[in-house]
């Protein structure tokens, strides 16, 4: 089965030039414990895209903040349920923010700012991440 999504992704970087991560909540429905992106979620019927991630931003972090566009990218891969297949049309944004975040603990198990290093270490030490943000960081958008 395919199934079909619209969805927005927030990059946060600090002073530092970190990005910030998401450690999606163990309970999720979808990827549940993976690093993800800052924060990010679908895109709602008649939503602009903008407006989406500003949403999913404020739902998940709790910052009202202006974000930039990045890219537009259209990924297919594995669904969290079995024999689902997911493409995945992906509006990135960024922004810069320090903290503090205000998490919603019903999907965001905490947030934590790493530099780039750190992140291609914990992916290759076999951290779990959410396969949007591998496509992503593999595509050189992220890094």
């Amino acid at each position: 089965m395919i199934e079909h999504k619209k969805s927005s992704a927030i990059m946060v970087f600090n002073d530092k030039g970190e990005l910030a991560l998401q450690l999606r909540a163990a309970h999720d429905d979808s990827f549940p414990s993976h690093w993800d992106f800052s924060a990010g979620g679908g895109i709602d019927p008649g939503e602009a895209e903008k407006a989406s991630a500003e949403r999913e931003l404020f739902e998940e972090l709790g910052v009202k903040i202006d974000i930039e566009f990045v890219t537009e990218e259209n990924y297919t891969y594995p669904a969290w349920k079995p024999s689902v297949t997911r493409e995945t049309e992906l509006w990135i944004y960024r922004t810069h923010h320090n903290g503090p975040f205000t998490l919603d603990p019903t999907e965001v198990e905490r947030v934590e700012f790493f530099s780039f290093e750190t992140i291609a270490k914990m992916m290759v030490s076999g951290h779990k991440f959410h396969p949007e943000f591998v496509l992503s960081w593999n595509k050189g958008i992220i890094s």
